[in-house]
């Protein structure tokens, strides 16, 4: 497999991202020193990555055309999916100039949330090392919000995670997604994700803790920023109920 670099794709350098997370993953990604990638198929949304029904047709048949070929591992459009299911490997994030109560809504259930905030720029100039990585491609990118109909059957197979339905528009997602998939040696044992090192202090600009957190959570945060030694200033959230 060849290395991969990050490449972002049509998106300002100035734009900015927002990931909004519990303790556990923020405490994760400063000890790791790296973001997680997940694998596809891990994710709640079992309609993650799959094919638009043209494209599943043209491949059915693609698939038919080789008859029993046995030099050919992958064996039809379901098993195909599978294959990139399990070669695809993505970091979600939002993207909004400021916070937003929705997401608060969603991912601070318990107000022991935060956010951290970033930009394009600087989650591409703190990717530190991706000697690690092996891929065919490693790219940050929208999320388009498309219905079936609207989806071209031409699709490249990459971009078919970087689709959504248009009820999960609300969350104006921005990815990093690494694939793994290669045709000649494809193969379904894989990690469940792979981290990206990054420069934290170079990632993170704010942290942004959750409107309606108790005291003595905003004074924890505070502690791990002094003891990981993090130079975002921290603030609180203003969509709350206090």
């Amino acid at each position: 497999m060849q290395k991969v670099s990050m490449n972002a794709v049509e998106l300002e350098e100035t734009l900015n991202l927002w990931r909004y997370m519990d303790l556990s993953k923020f405490i994760s990604l400063i000890g790791e020193k790296a973001l997680w990638l997940a694998r596809a198929d891990t994710f709640r949304d079992k309609h993650e990555g799959r094919f638009p029904d043209d494209m599943r047709i043209a491949i059915e048949k693609a698939y038919a055309n080789l008859g029993s070929n046995k030099n050919f591992l992958v064996k039809d459009a379901d098993d195909f999916q599978d294959y990139l299911q399990k070669n695809t490997f993505i970091s979600c994030w939002h993207k909004n100039f400021d916070e937003n109560m929705v997401m608060w809504a969603i991912y601070g259930r318990d107000n022991n949330a935060l956010a951290i905030q970033t930009t394009v720029k600087r989650i591409m100039d703190s990717v530190v090392d991706t000697s690690k990585l092996s891929g065919y491609s490693l790219i940050l990118k929208s999320v388009s919000y498309q219905r079936p109909e609207e989806i071209s059957s031409e699709l490249r197979y990459e971009d078919c995670f970087f689709i959504k339905r248009p009820h999960f528009r609300f969350e104006d997602e921005v990815r990093i997604c690494l694939d793994t998939y290669f045709p000649e040696n494809p193969s379904k044992t894989t990690p469940y994700g792979h981290y990206l090192p990054v420069c934290i202090n170079g990632l993170i600009e704010r942290i942004l803790i959750h409107p309606d957190s108790p005291k003595w959570y905003e004074d924890a945060i505070k502690s791990i920023k002094k003891e990981y030694k993090i130079k975002a200033p921290i603030e609180v959230g203003r969509y709350g109920n206090n």
